[in-house]
């Protein structure tokens, strides 16, 4: 393990630990979803995403991060993409970021990252959000102490995949 997951863990175990409440998919009314970004910042994927949750009226907030130092992207209230300029120098995000992350608190947080990335992983860790689901990235994994809700698949080229499987469970078990 190196310093910075080091470090990462315990900051987890520093975090209250979380009471999950499985949300009614009808009562969700704002998203927060975490993503990374291609290199040209386009997000094809992501953008079809979240205009087919926002036919659904929910509102709906997109965090990406992209591995180079200058982003392109403006930082909007409704998006955002990190870059390494964004990051101190355990990968943790810089203050200024984690205060405009902290403005708002979600009904649903869903983290369409197919790999393991420590910047998305501390967006997801203090993000304010009454229910987190995401990729498990390690088998038999009952928790990873962010998440509430874990979909066991491989990563895929595309987060679609795993965004369908998070939204159909949670509308199945809304159902019942």
């Amino acid at each position: 393990m190196n310093i910075k997951e080091y470090i990462f863990n315990y900051r987890l175990k520093k975090q209250p630990a979380r009471q999950a409440i499985f949300p009614n998919y009808d009562d969700i009314r704002s998203i927060i979803i975490l993503f990374e970004s291609d290199y040209q910042e386009k997000n094809a994927v992501i953008k079809g995403i979240r205009d087919e949750l926002l036919a659904q009226d929910k509102d709906v907030v997109l965090w990406g991060f992209c591995a180079k130092k200058d982003i392109q992207s403006f930082i909007l209230p409704q998006s955002r993409i990190m870059g390494l300029r964004d990051l101190n120098i355990f990968g943790c995000p810089k203050q200024e970021v984690l205060l405009d992350l902290d403005k708002r608190q979600y009904d649903l947080l869903i983290d369409l990252t197919q790999h393991p990335n420590l910047s998305l992983r501390y967006v997801a860790m203090f993000a304010r959000a009454s229910f987190k689901a995401g990729l498990q990235f390690q088998p038999n994994m009952q928790s990873d102490g962010i998440h509430d809700f874990l979909i066991q698949t491989d990563p895929q080229d595309t987060p679609h995949f795993l965004y369908t499987q998070i939204i159909r469970y949670l509308q199945m078990i809304s159902q019942k």
